[in-house]
């Protein structure tokens, strides 16, 4: 029963998500906003790199 409520969970949770980012299709497809996001997430992509890369283990 657990399982069936967190599937349940989390397939309500993406569906929401699918739909927020199709009605945002053309604003995400704007050249100023895919820089943004580009940016973004270079940005993140060497903040993890440089956490893994300073990490002990």
């Amino acid at each position: 029963m657990t399982l069936l409520a967190l599937l349940h969970a989390t397939l309500t949770w993406l569906g929401g998500h699918v739909l927020l980012l199709a009605d945002a299709g053309p604003v995400l497809d704007k050249p100023r906003i895919r820089r943004a996001l580009g940016r973004a997430t270079g940005v993140a992509r060497i903040g993890f790199g440089l956490a893994v890369a300073t990490a002990a283990g």
